[in-house]
């Protein structure tokens, strides 16, 4: 790993915590809108040649860094380390299929205004503005923002008849995207989420994990996301998922009230959150299912834990987090022995009073 990429990584990390502030405090952890455009003229990303991509990146890029923004970061993939790429993922910036890409792309970071670009991912630009918690129409309003900025000056692939063109078909029209990052502790533990999933992607709402297309659902975190926008405004898109999610907030809330009521269910969240201690290797996987146990706890009232200290453990646990904070790669077992000592660390004095 390169001795100085961290100077100005360190600054990176810490002006995009905005994506865990919610991660303990509220069951919805992010609110996602996602944006795809396309320059006119250009194939679409996966039949670009290696110098019509570096073209688009540099148009655009030329663009982005006017934008009236406070901070501005540019990161371009080529320049950047595996551990830098998953701290990235693992903050929602950036997606693992864009990590692959075999194509000049880079990413655009706006930290005050929550927003990443990411350029040549599945198309030209998937703009995604991120918001902590429940704030879909912030987020909407954000982006909108850039979007508009650049429209202005740059000429986007659209047909007045279907909307803006892209990649993927199901993207054709708003070409938008919304979601939300979800923790529902509750009905997992009473085993409800399979029959309320199954009733919301009925209506074209999916369910995925815990980092979005393609990946699982891990500690009950799920993402759930639109499906198609043909047809649908980008505020009647909005508004339909701010409606599933409220719906779904509710019963989770249920839930609580039910198991307070518990003493079986609560006695084994109490076990449960006992057993973390005992771990003397953990995979990541297996903490994020201990963590949905330990946010329960503290709202059952099983343990008396900090909402910092929650936030805290989630970033110094996750791989590319804990590889990061080390400042050097580091294999799959060990860094399983090193987050079970982390844990042990962090949560020895809550988890010896349960």
């Amino acid at each position: 790993m390169r001795k100085n990429s961290f100077l100005a990584w360190d600054v990176i990390e810490k002006k995009t915590r905005w994506v865990f502030e919610k991660f303990s405090l509220d069951n919805v952890i992010t609110s996602r809108v996602r944006i795809a455009r396309n320059l006119k003229k250009y194939p679409f990303p996966h039949n670009m040649s290696y110098s019509e991509a570096k073209e688009v990146e540099n148009i655009l890029l030329k663009e982005l860094v006017r934008y009236p923004s406070d901070e501005i970061f540019v990161i371009k993939m080529d320049e950047i380390n595996n551990v830098e790429k998953q701290l990235l993922i693992e903050r929602h910036i950036i997606s693992k299929e864009f990590v692959e890409s075999p194509i000049p792309s880079s990413v655009v970071i706006l930290p005050a205004e929550g927003i990443s670009i990411m350029i040549n991912e599945e198309d030209h630009m998937r703009i995604q503005c991120l918001q902590s918690g429940f704030n879909l129409k912030k987020a909407l309003r954000k982006i909108e923002k850039v979007d508009n900025f650049l429209d202005e000056r740059v000429e986007f692939a659209f047909s007045p008849d279907i909307g803006y063109l892209t990649a993927c078909p199901t993207n054709v029209g708003t070409a938008l995207r919304a979601s939300v990052l979800i923790h529902l502790p509750a009905l997992a533990i009473l085993n409800r989420t399979g029959e309320i999933f199954s009733a919301i992607e009925d209506i074209d709402i999916m369910v995925r994990g815990f980092y979005g297309e393609g990946s699982h659902p891990s500690g009950n975190i799920f993402q759930i996301t639109t499906r198609e926008t043909a047809g649908k405004s980008e505020r009647e898109i909005i508004e339909e998922l701010e409606a599933v999610i409220s719906v779904i907030l509710e019963y989770e809330e249920e839930g609580v009230k039910e198991i307070m009521k518990k003493e079986d269910i609560k006695r084994k969240i109490e076990k449960k959150i006992k057993k973390i201690k005992e771990y003397s290797s953990i995979t990541t996987e297996k903490f994020l299912y201990s963590f949905s146990f330990l946010c329960l706890g503290k709202k059952l009232e099983i343990i008396n834990v900090g909402d910092r200290t929650l936030r805290n453990l989630i970033m110094s646990i996750l791989p590319g987090h804990l590889q990061f904070n080390e400042k050097k790669e580091i294999a799959p077992l060990t860094r399983d022995i090193e987050r079970g000592k982390i844990i042990k660390k962090k949560l020895r004095r809550i988890l010896n009073n349960v």
